[in-house]
């Protein structure tokens, strides 16, 4: 058998347990997922018994009304639709975005992408089920150029060609679920006004703990084997060097992001001023002191085993990158007709959220 050959059939039975491993999570939380809701619905159903018709008499009816309620919290809390962040763009705010888009599409042969939103984080990524969506964060539009966003839009389709949204979508609904139950359970710990009804919330939290816990600890490694996978992808329609360099400068800047911007919106806020547009005002903080110390903190980090994304310096290794520099290419800022607007709507959307998290707004507008 020649290396070709195989290579492939290496890479064709690494598919099929990448492939049967991923089904087998989500049939294993589809049988978790549906043994939590009729547990839920059989603790309340016990509590009416007990409570309202009177004709169940355990004397449990408080403790399973309390357990199922905040069990059932978080199916319904995962289950109200969430309202879509960012600004739809069309080929009007930057034709050349989307020339890059198509060209990577075409190339890639996978179905086009239906849908493009810009967000006011610095994060891009992809979602979907039916419809391919591309979520990108304006925070990071300054700072990366074509050839950056080249890799990472590649990278990104990589996801969309291994089908990891569909996937990923059934078990993001769980892992929201779990996620959302083990916070209700956490909050009704923090916010109880006694012992006796803080020891009711036990049971529920420690269920969610553990189902919490367990699909972090599976979901985990799979998910960064698929990150891992996408930067192939990426590396093959590419190349391993810009693949490297973009997820350098993407990976620091939106780390600065993650760290700082908070704090600048809040800063204005307490100060009773609307920030007009926080993008730009950032744009004095990327010195050079400040991204190279952001930069050495993203390589000390150490992996988790259950994160879900590789450390920044296992993803330059598994390219086979031990040095890094900065793409060429015209910075992505510059493909937009519009982009300060943009900034300054989604300037507004960002401190409506930070302000209201703090409950730091209402204030008067900065003239």
């Amino acid at each position: 058998m020649n290396k070709d050959n195989r290579d492939g059939l290496l890479n064709n039975q690494s598919s099929l347990l990448e492939y049967v491993y991923a089904y087998a999570l989500v049939v294993l939380f589809t049988i978790i997922y549906a043994a939590v809701a009729i547990l839920v619905f059989s603790l309340l159903y016990i509590t009416y018994s007990e409570c309202v018709t009177n004709t169940f008499g355990s004397g449990m009816g408080v403790y399973t009304g309390v357990i199922g309620l905040l069990l059932l919290i978080g199916i319904v809390w995962a289950l109200i639709p969430r309202k879509e962040k960012g600004i739809v763009l069309t080929r009007k705010d930057a034709p050349k975005l989307f020339d890059m888009i198509d060209n990577a599409v075409a190339k890639s042969k996978i179905n086009p992408i239906n849908r493009v939103i810009l967000r006011p984080d610095s994060n891009i990524a992809v979602s979907g089920f039916f419809k391919k969506k591309l979520m990108i964060g304006i925070a990071s539009l300054r700072y990366i150029t074509d050839k950056d966003f080249e890799s990472i839009l590649y990278h990104e389709i990589g996801h969309f060609a291994a089908k990891d949204t569909k996937r990923g979508s059934i078990l993001g609904f769980y892992a929201d679920t779990i996620q959302k139950q083990y916070l209700s359970s956490v909050n009704y710990l923090k916010y109880s006004p006694h012992i006796y009804i803080w020891i009711l919330g036990l049971p529920s939290f420690f269920l969610t703990w553990i189902l919490y816990s367990l699909f972090s600890i599976l979901f985990g490694p799979y998910s960064k084997y698929k990150e891992y996978k996408a930067d192939d992808f990426s590396a093959d329609h590419t190349s391993s060097t810009q693949c490297a360099n973009a997820l350098e400068t993407y990976c620091t800047h939106t780390y600065c992001y993650e760290t700082i911007m908070s704090n600048k919106i809040v800063e204005q806020l307490q100060k009773k001023k609307m920030p007009n547009n926080i993008y730009l005002d950032m744009t004095d903080f990327w010195n050079e002191k400040n991204v190279n110390e952001a930069r050495k903190k993203i390589f000390e980090t150490e992996e988790r085993f259950r994160d879900t994304h590789p450390t920044l310096k296992n993803r330059l290794k598994n390219l086979n990158s031990n040095k890094t520099q900065k793409n060429s290419g015209s910075l992505m800022s510059t493909l937009f007709h519009n982009l300060e607007n943009l900034e300054q709507e989604l300037t507004k959307s960002i401190t409506l959220q930070i302000g209201k998290k703090t409950k730091l707004l209402p204030i008067e507008k900065n003239d």
